[in-house]
């Protein structure tokens, strides 16, 4: 018998001190993370052509696990939600960094796609929330804290669903 997976999302002052003492491209991957409910595999497969900043709107096709760019988890994970306001500051600090480049949103320092979400977990991740003295959770607790504090703030749980690329 497995033992059950607790998800404990963050709050909104713990969302508020992680994304005010991330630095650099980090703070911009935390951003999206929060702000999008994206799957981190998403978030390293994103491309500059799937932002699209007049319409407001990401269109997510691909994720990248272990190397390997592949389509996301399910037929529904393919979908566009909404760019929100309070990321846009956040992606246009990335696109200074990368956007120049034509690729993927996050790059290595040799300006490669990142191999996987395991480094930046292991890299910046857990040191930051130790740092901040903010109880470790997974990274991918980034995406339970987007639909908490969408569905406590009123949004319709169907928007939500969409946006986690659910089918229900």
């Amino acid at each position: 018998k497995r033992n059950p997976i607790i998800i404990r999302p963050f709050c909104m002052d713990e969302i508020k001190t992680i994304l005010a003492r991330a630095e650099g491209m980090f703070q911009s991957f935390y951003a999206i993370g929060f702000f999008t409910g994206m799957r981190t595999g998403e978030i390293v497969g994103l491309k500059w052509d799937d932002i699209d900043f007049e319409k407001k709107e990401i269109h997510i096709s691909r994720s990248i696990r272990m190397g390997v760019e592949s389509t996301p988890k399910t037929i529904n994970s393919i979908r566009t939600i909404d760019l929100l306001d309070s990321l846009v500051p956040y992606l246009k600090k990335q696109f200074y960094r990368t956007g120049d480049k034509e690729s993927y949103v996050f790059l290595t320092q040799n300006d490669t796609h990142i191999f996987d979400v395991k480094n930046i977990r292991d890299y910046d991740w857990a040191k930051l929330l130790k740092k901040l003295d903010i109880s470790y959770r997974p990274i991918y607790h980034m995406r339970h804290s987007f639909a908490t504090m969408m569905i406590e703030n009123g949004e319709d749980i169907l928007w939500v669903s969409h946006m986690l690329g659910h089918v229900s």
